[in-house]
């Protein structure tokens, strides 16, 4: 049972990582893409910055670690499906 928590985890991260990896990428080519002309939001100004500095580093390690982490669960779901036939 820990051992799907901890798979949990990992796919949450690996997923949340590719996440900070696609805005960031949109972003370098179009840094207008995802901001409002009109209106200025400095909690979404401050998470675009973050996304632009470290989408890099988050797709090496977040693409990775999400599909590692969802082979190995998908494998050990289909394993404890045929035991528990």
């Amino acid at each position: 049972m820990k051992q799907r928590k901890n798979l949990t985890f990992l796919i949450f991260i690996g997923a949340l990582l590719v996440v900070i990896f696609v805005i960031g990428a949109v972003i370098s080519k179009n840094p207008d893409a995802m901001r409002n002309r009109y209106r200025v939001d400095v909690a979404w100004e401050d998470f675009l910055f973050f996304c632009y500095n470290w989408w890099i580093p988050a797709g090496i390690i977040g693409i990775p670690t999400f599909l590692i982490s969802l082979i190995v669960s998908l494998y050990k779901e289909s394993k404890d499906d045929k035991a528990g036939r």
